[in-house]
């Protein structure tokens, strides 16, 4: 019993704080998004190591810092997308349809994970035009090329933590650090490139720091909801936490005024269907 409360837990932080984290970018459009990655990168490794000190697993293994550098990456394309393509519920549709595809495929090819193909086609073709009906015509694409950019590396980059046998707890800690180091090294970088210094009001940086704990609360909750000896292990505990776009449109919709009129509200819940209508199928093709 207390493994399927521990996973539910686990599926609904994962869904709230995915969905959430990002609304201080939103809030404060002129606050610099690589500013915002900084921050909130620092109050992730601030929050690893509570839980580190809670389980006693500080290190600094390199497959963990590796995963985070190259999370900042995809870190760093999503928060630019945010503010460049000014679309935070589509931002999320693309960067997480693209998230889920290739870490699929990426399971079924380089992993051998069992897979039933007459479910996960039609899944794979309920994701691709999912992504595409909020996104207009296939000419807008390079406009919107950095949400699908970080989708890819979002659903890549536990590669090696995977090939690793890393456990949960251990990983938890140098991917947090490779996060920070990665961060604040790209914020000075990009600091001294420029003529003019990043602002840092007190107020959206308190809520970027924030936003950073409440990222890290969600990737351990990652763990619990997709636990082997859980109520809903990988198959299904991952395509629930997807359930974050439903959170992330929502405060796209309701707190930003996205998508305003009545056809493009229409056309972001068709999506939002077809999406989640496809992480049901990748469900179905585990089984």
């Amino acid at each position: 019993m207390a493994s399927s409360t521990l996973s539910i837990i686990g599926v609904l932080l994962g869904v709230f704080a995915f969905g959430t984290y990002m609304v201080p970018l939103k809030k404060y459009p002129h606050y610099s998004s690589w500013a915002f990655l900084a921050v909130m990168a620092v109050g992730a490794l601030f929050c690893s190591a509570i839980i580190a000190c809670v389980t006693g697993q500080f290190n600094l293994h390199p497959v963990g810092v590796l995963c985070g550098l190259l999370w900042v990456f995809g870190g760093a394309l999503c928060f630019w997308a945010v503010q460049a393509e000014a679309d935070l519920a589509g931002t999320g549709l693309r960067s997480m349809s693209v998230s889920i595809l290739l870490s699929f495929i990426t399971g079924v090819t380089l992993f051998a994970e069992h897979s039933l193909f007459y479910f996960s086609i039609p899944a794979i073709v309920c994701m691709l035009v999912g992504i595409w009906i909020p996104a207009g015509h296939i000419k807008h694409i390079w406009k919107n090329w950095r949400s699908l950019l970080s989708g890819a590396v979002f659903g890549t980059y536990l590669i090696p933590y995977k090939l690793s046998g890393m456990g949960d707890m251990e990983f938890l800690f140098p991917f947090s650090f490779g996060i920070c180091v990665g961060s604040v090294v790209l914020f000075i970088i990009l600091s001294l490139a420029r003529s003019k210094r990043f602002e840092m009001p007190a107020v959206p940086t308190i809520f970027a720091f924030a936003a950073g704990m409440l990222w890290m609360l969600g990737t351990l909750a990652i763990f619990w909801a997709i636990a082997d000896d859980g109520m809903f292990g990988y198959a299904v505990g991952y395509p629930l936490l997807q359930l974050n776009l439903v959170v992330n449109q929502m405060w796209g919709v309701f707190a930003f005024g996205e998508y305003a009129t009545y056809k493009e509200r229409v056309k972001l819940a068709a999506s939002t269907v077809i999406i989640l209508a496809g992480a049901a199928l990748l469900t179905l093709s585990k089984m």
